[in-house]
This record gives structure tokens, sequence and C-alpha cells, in this order.
């Protein structure tokens, strides 16, 4: 299917709003009623009906998906964005496009970046392994807004499964590579996927299917 925006001849910043004034626009001209059984027009209004239909719920329930994202599995709400970069930034996040994800955050400049920023990097930076990076960038999303339940559960989740293999999210005493067996290393290979597994639930994903 073409990219859904696209069909609706709305941009990926659009709000709620006029992408349902953008449908209704849309259904209002290419609805089959609106010709007449001889109409050899009729099949082909059909046709672009099913596509505009299938877009405008493609969005929705991506956006919904952004908004609840985390719920299912660690019980706490949605907090971040519903509009603007840092939503559509999410969205790319729970169809599991990274790279795009990762793109978008660094071309917000650096004096805008919030705590929101700095919580999002980080679910980039554990999908790709950093998970030093990612846990502290998470701790800086914390610390920047405390008060954020979303952050906080998160950053529970992240020791909990780091604490459940041997380590915590700051890290053990003699955690470098001397004196480290194959099974530490094991361990914390373990820890790491838990953690991007935590992540990728959050994002209606399923890394790993047997947790």
């Amino acid at each position: 299917m073409r990219d859904p925006y696209l069909v609706l001849g709305v941009s990926k910043d659009a709000t709620d709003d006029e992408i349902k004034s953008a449908y209704r626009e849309l259904a209002k001209k290419y609805h089959p009623d609106n010709y007449k059984d001889d109409n050899p027009l009729k099949d082909l209004a059909s046709e672009k009906m099913q596509e505009i239909n299938a877009a405008y719920d493609q969005i929705l329930k991506e956006r919904e998906n952004a908004k609840k994202y985390g719920s299912s599995s660690t019980g706490y709400s949605y907090t971040g964005s519903s509009t603007g970069p840092y939503a559509n930034i999410r969205i790319l996040l729970s169809n599991r496009k990274f790279k795009d994800a990762e793109r978008e955050l660094f071309n917000i400049p650096t004096s805008d970046r919030t705590s929101e920023w700095h919580y999002l990097i980080s679910v980039v930076l554990m999908q790709k392994g950093r998970v030093n990076d990612a846990m502290r960038e998470l701790e800086l999303a914390c610390t920047m807004d405390p008060s954020n339940v979303e952050y906080q559960m998160a950053k529970q989740e992240f020791n909990k499964a780091q604490s459940g293999y041997g380590s915590t999210y700051y890290g053990s005493a003699g955690n470098g590579r001397a004196g480290r067996s194959s099974a530490d290393d094991a361990c914390n290979c373990c820890a790491n996927l838990i953690c991007l597994d935590c992540l990728c639930e959050c994002f209606g994903g399923d890394l790993i299917p047997c947790l």
C-alpha cells in the first residue's frame, strides 16, 4: 500500500482534525454512490474509495498505537506528544522504523531537544545495542522531567531487566573486560535483549515472543 499520508494528501505533521477533514473531502469526491451504475467511472471510484478508507484507517491505527504505547507491557499510559515531530517519531518507532526515527530525531536542533527527545533517542540507542548510552539518555530524560510517569516506568523496567542478570542500570563493580568470563558476556547479552524486548513491546512489537 502507498504511504497513507500521500493517499489523503496530507503531511505527517497534520493534526487529527486535518486528517479527518481531508478524508471527508476525498470521500465526497470518490464515493461510488456519486456515480450511476452505468457510469464507467463507478468501478474506478470504488477502488479509489477503498484505498482512501484503508489509508485513513491505517493512520488512525498508527496514531492510536503511538498514544497508547507502553500500556500493555508496563501498565502506564502514553504521556508524550500527540502532534508535531515527536508524535511522528513515535509512530515510526511503533512501526519499527528505527533508522527513520533516528534521522528525524537528529533533524531537531540541539536547542529544541526536550526530555522527550532524550527519551526517544534512548529507545533508538537500545535497539542498536548501545545499552549504556541508552541508559544515560533515559536518565537525562528523567532528570529533565522527573514527574513523567512514562520515563520513570521505563527506567524501572530497564533496571529490573538488568538487575535480574547480574547488573544494574548504573553498572556493577568489575564490569570491565578484564576478569570477565564468557558466561558474564552471555548474561549481559541476555540483559540487553530483555531491555530491547521491553522497548519493542512498548511500541507494539515483540522482539522475543517467548518472553
